[in-house]
Order: structure tokens, then sequence, then C-alpha cells
């Protein structure tokens, strides 16, 4: 039996705040519908692959909470639901297509919240409402899903400031504060909760234009320097401070190997997220003949041999500098088409569609950051 899997990664919806990245949502849903032929032709799933939502950008009731529990999670879920509805509704229209069709979600670091199973359930309960036989069809593999050739995995858990312990990840403890379970986040997200996320929420544009070092230029110097010397002191001031004072949370623990990877790579300037060649690694040892992965938000198509990785690349809006042009040129958008049987892969397509937004030239930034 000839089988069909798309996969889209990085969407990154938010909750409608100046957090959000996820801006071209109309172009998303046609272009899921625009798939509903081949839908009807093969049987198909719908692999959701990592940060498709941005629940670690959304906040709690104003806030940023460190420790996310459950309730935490189930709120920020419903603001995420209230803020996109269409993609919710795009959804249940493609399980209706077709009685075999699937949607595969595989977990993210934007989107950890749903390791808990009760979001999980509203996730579900959001697209299919009562519909029990729909939402049978909606899958929760964890951080990676596997059919036949092809293995789909986020990305995350190859990169070395993101990656966890998913049979650990959930933490309890009764001599803890909290006093119910929460998500053991990676260290990174102190520093997005207490420093990064407040210049996001006043310029939310600097997060999505790349290169990093081509961004820090074209930024005005006294921001430039708020960014970079913010980002020392946070880091400083977590190590030889906070976390001996907040000692009894483990959340602000800061472990001299984890002081060293963040200030190297700060000051080597290593700004892009290195997951491709341990995906090789993987790729390589494994049964598979295509694995695709997302999280480092490069589109592209690599061949290893007689095998394949498919970088979909993300859907959030983001620009790239072209020196030619002088300006941030937003990203095209792109997803993973394969067609595949148990034994054989028959194709594989990275498909671009392109974005609907307009580049941004570095004395319009100036404008857009009120400098």
């Amino acid at each position: 039996m000839v089988k069909l899997t798309l996969i889209f990664s990085d969407i990154e919806a938010g909750g409608g705040t100046n957090t959000d990245d996820f801006v071209e949502g109309r172009l998303l849903y046609e272009t899921i519908r625009n798939n509903f032929a081949y839908v009807k032709k093969y049987q198909t799933d719908l692999v959701l692959n990592g940060d498709i939502l941005d629940l670690m950008k959304c906040d709690y009731k104003g806030e940023y909470p460190r420790h996310i529990t459950e309730k935490v999670s189930l709120w920020k879920l419903e603001r995420v639901y209230q803020t996109h509805p269409g993609f919710f509704k795009v959804l249940k229209e493609f399980l209706k297509v077709r009685k075999d069709a699937r949607i595969v979600y595989v977990l993210g670091n934007h989107d950890y919240d749903l390791i808990y199973p009760k979001v999980q359930e509203a996730f579900v309960q959001f697209i299919v409402g009562k519909d029990e036989k729909l939402g049978k069809r909606i899958l929760f593999p964890g951080f990676e899903f596997s059919d036949g050739l092809v293995h789909v995995e986020h990305g995350s858990q190859f990169d070395k400031f993101f990656s966890i312990d998913p049979d650990a990840f959930v933490y309890y403890s009764k001599h803890h504060f909290v006093g119910e379970p929460f998500l053991l986040l990676p260290w990174g997200y102190n520093a997005l909760f207490d420093f990064y996320i407040h210049l996001k929420e006043k310029y939310p544009i600097i997060e999505r234009l790349l290169p990093r070092d081509e961004l820090l230029t074209a930024l005005p110097s006294r921001l430039r320097l708020r960014l970079m010397w913010g980002t020392v002191w946070y880091m400083l001031k977590s190590f030889f401070y906070l976390q001996f004072k907040e000692w009894d949370d483990v959340l602000f623990r800061f472990h001299p190997r984890e002081f060293y990877k963040y200030f190297l790579s700060f000051f080597k300037k290593e700004y892009t997220l290195v997951i491709l060649w341990r995906a090789k690694n993987l790729l390589r040892k494994s049964k598979f003949k295509v694995l695709s992965v997302g999280h480092n938000h490069i589109s592209g198509v690599h061949t290893e041999g007689n095998k394949t990785i498919l970088n979909t690349g993300p859907w959030r809006d983001e620009y790239h500098y072209v020196s030619n042009r002088k300006a941030f040129v937003p990203k095209d958008k792109s997803y993973g088409w394969i067609l595949h049987e148990e034994k054989k892969i028959k194709e594989v397509r990275l498909v671009t569609v392109p974005t609907e937004q307009k580049e941004i030239t570095k004395e319009a930034l100036r404008k857009i950051l009120g400098y």
C-alpha cells in the first residue's frame, strides 16, 4: 500500500501577543487544503513535527511562570486556540477527508507542554469536539515517530541546549514548594523568562531576523549593547548568585559544564543550531531511508548515500539578510512530502510556498524599533 506523509514543523502558533511569530495563518491553511486531493488518493499522515504551538513564549495571565504545571499548560493551550481557531479547524477538515487519515504530533522544545496527557486531551477536543472517532486518529508518539523507512524527529533532542530526558521530564518532589508536577526545563528557559522575553515583547521583530551577526550590526548601538552585555550579565548572575540564592529550586541549578557550554557558544558567536551531524549519524546507523527534522529553521534536502535527510524549515515569520539588496528578505515557507510503501521510498519532496511578507531594510528596521 502506498502512503503519503506530510510534515510541517516550527509553525509556532502563539497567544496573539508580540511574542506570537505565526502571522501567515491563511497561507498555511490553504497549503494544507491544497493537499486534500492527495489525501483522497493515499492513506495520509499529517505529521506536526514540533514547535507547532509556541507554548514556550505564550504568557500565562500576563506572566511567564518558570514552573510549567499542567494547569499552566492548559490555560496557555486555550489561549492559542482562541487566537488561531483556523488552525484547529483545518486539522479537523483534514481528518474528515478520509477515514484513515491521521494527525501525528511530535513534540518539540516550544511545545513541551503536550507531554501532559490532559493537555493532549484538550488539544484533541479543540480539533474534533465530541467526535471520539475522529479523536482516535490524533496520535502523540512523544519526541519521535517512525513509519516503515520514514523517521521523524523535531530535532531538539539532537540539540545540546534543548535535549531532555523524556522519562524524567515531568518533575515532582513532595519537598518542593510548587506542590504539583512541573516540567524540568533546560536552564536556557530561565534566561528566556527573565531576560529575553521582555525584549521580545518590546521588539518582536528582532528575533525573526537572521543571521544573528548581521542582525547585531543592524541594531542601533544602544540596543545592541543592551542585548549583548545583558546576556553576559545574566549568565554571570545566574551561575555565581541566583543558583545559590534559589538552591532549593531545581530549575535554577546551573552546572559548570552548562555555564561553559552557553558562555563558549556566545563568545564564539555560534548562533545557529547545530543538529545535522547528529541527525546524519542516526540515519547512518539506522534502518531508515528518510529522516525528517525541523528545529534549526533551515530548509533543505541532504543526501547520505542512498538515504535522505529532509529538513523541513519553519512556518513562523522569519527573514534572512541579503547583502546585495541590503535588506532582510522574508523566508518562503516549506514542508515535507513523502510518498512511500512499507519497504520502499517512492518520492521525497521539499515543497516551497512563497511568503506574502515584505522585505525590511536596515533603515526601516530602525523605524520599527523606534530609533
